[in-house]
């Protein structure tokens, strides 16, 4: 009996080691044979996921490379972990945080970022960089999956800062050969080798210009003949702002569109709020309702302004990337439409330079001409100054020249006593109704018509296009848009030609006159 009890218990003991040795052993291997296909980025529990901040366009080439074959969840995990390095690379240079270069560097080369972030310390330098693009070809990975060796033709964006203050920006294309190492479960930089080339000019055919708004010298062209702007800045008389694009219906811009046909428009302007939007990763069902404005514009014979980065203030470099991806899945779903005048970048984005910046801003502003260009190289492009001082900076990128105007009506025409080299477009002008007693600065509805009908004589003096703020008065403002100040939101509540009661005002009458005369050009 007792040599029994001994067996039984030396036998389960048995059974229990080997099962613990098995185990153990079918673990290494799996390991060691398994690419498993659930491997996402992996990162610091400081920052869990990239993608917020960080999301460059690429394209890999199909693979011809020596040694093993490519999995296609091994290609995500070099993609992750391949941009992540740059990620951490490029917050380390600007903020000093090596969070992250511990993960994604080898040892060598994590010498060598700690060496360059050393010596522009020394000279009182810090570097804000982004990379925009990568083209990549793989050219071996090793048939024990342990090494990757790449080319990555790429183009940059650098900041330079001097002592905290910005000094220079400057875009360049650059091709490496990239070794990857698989250590720790991260593909690690191991080895960067850096030749500066010229990538060849994109070919755009000119045939776009019989159906699309083009412009030449200092007007617009359509269908080969000068034509004007004369403009509304839309939204609805119940769903202004953020709750304008959730309410989007067929029988509201059927109804709208069809009254500012009638008035005499030929243009809108719509907003496009970034963050409604989705930001970098643009929501399918915000951009069918864009299509389907646009769609419904070109049945009433509206031309469409779409401002692009509404409620937008992502001007740091670390961030270039996310409004890159914004601007990529709206631009080249509609690069082909017919109803859009333009792209217009952002909405009165000097208001923004005492808080970010002016070569910040304006660095980004660049930025996105030349990227929305790229998508698409058919439409026009502006930026919706608040001022008319600013209308001609960056003149040389944009495509005609934007500014908003609210001050004295009869000051406009100083703006406006020269030729301009590209046509200019009044892309915000108008008067509040707001007449409240206890309001010092209050305006009536006559005012409001005389104001415009100043504001036409310039306009027709000068030769140029106009966008009126706007169709309808509204009930209520939104806090984001000019604050909680009663004054402020009973000012921006009654600029509309139709009042609160779906009843047209005196201006409406001026403005339909004025759509409907004789264009000088």
């Amino acid at each position: 009996m007792k040599h029994s009890r001994l067996y039984v218990v030396y036998s389960t003991g048995l059974f229990v080691l080997l099962s613990i040795v098995l185990f153990i052993i079918s673990s290494r291997l799996i390991a060691y044979f398994q690419t498993p296909e659930d491997l996402s980025l992996t990162t610091t529990s400081e920052n869990p996921d990239i993608t917020e901040f960080y999301q460059p366009a690429f394209n890999w080439q199909p693979h011809t490379n020596e040694g093993r074959e490519m999995e296609k969840h091994m290609l995500k995990k070099i993609s992750n972990d391949y941009f992540a390095s740059y990620y951490y690379h490029n917050l380390y240079l600007s903020r000093g945080q090596e969070v992250g270069i511990n993960d994604f560097y080898t040892k060598v080369s994590r010498e060598k970022v700690q060496f360059i972030n050393a010596s522009l310390h020394e000279l009182n330098q810090t570097i804000h960089h982004t990379t925009i693009s990568h083209d990549l070809k793989l050219e071996l990975y090793a048939e024990d999956g342990t090494l990757v060796v790449l080319k990555d033709t790429q183009i940059n964006y650098h900041q330079l800062y001097e002592n905290e203050v910005f000094a220079s920006g400057y875009y360049d294309s650059a091709q490496f050969d990239v070794m990857l190492l698989l250590e720790d479960n991260f593909w690690r930089v191991r080895h960067k080798t850096r030749s500066t080339i010229d990538l060849p000019k994109r070919k755009v055919k000119q045939d776009f210009l019989t159906n699309f708004i083009s412009s030449k010298k200092n007007q617009f062209i359509n269908s080969g003949k000068k034509w004007v702007s004369k403009g509304i800045n839309y939204y609805p008389a119940e769903f202004p702002w953020e709750e304008f694009w959730p309410n989007l219906s067929a029988d509201l811009l059927t109804s709208d569109f069809k009254l500012i046909h009638e008035a005499g428009f030929n243009t809108i302007r719509v907003f496009v709020p970034y963050l409604q939007f989705g930001g970098a990763e643009v929501k399918e069902d915000y951009l069918q309702k864009l299509g389907f404005l646009f769609e419904m514009a070109d049945q009433q014979n509206l031309k469409v302004i779409v401002t692009l980065f509404d409620f937008f203030l992502g001007y740091s470099v670390d961030q270039w990337t996310l409004s890159d991806r914004h601007a990529e899945a709206i631009v080249t779903r509609f690069a082909d439409h017919p109803a859009i005048l333009s792209w217009d970048i952002k909405n009165e984005p000097d208001l923004d330079f005492e808080d970010h910046g002016k070569a910040e801003v304006k660095e980004w502003l660049n930025f996105m001409i030349k990227r929305i260009k790229t998508y698409d190289p058919k439409h026009l492009v502006t930026i919706g100054w608040s001022s008319p001082e600013y209308m001609e900076m960056l003149g040389e990128s944009v495509d005609y020249y934007s500014f908003h105007y609210y001050k004295e009506a009869d000051k406009l025409k100083n703006y406006l006593n020269q030729t301009y080299d590209k046509p200019v477009l009044l892309e915000e002008t108008g008067q509040h109704s707001f007449n409240a007693w206890w309001y010092p600065f209050r305006k009536s509805d006559a005012d409001q018509a005389t104001y415009l009908k100043q504001v036409f004589e310039t306009v027709d003096s000068a030769g140029i296009s106009y966008n009126l703020w706007t169709l309808y008065d509204f009930k209520q403002i939104p806090d984001n848009v000019v604050g909680k100040a009663l004054w402020r939101k009973g000012i921006q509540k009654n600029f509309g030609l139709i009042d609160k009661k779906g009843k047209p005002k005196p201006v409406f009458e001026v403005v339909k006159g004025f759509n409907n005369r004789p264009v000088r050009f």
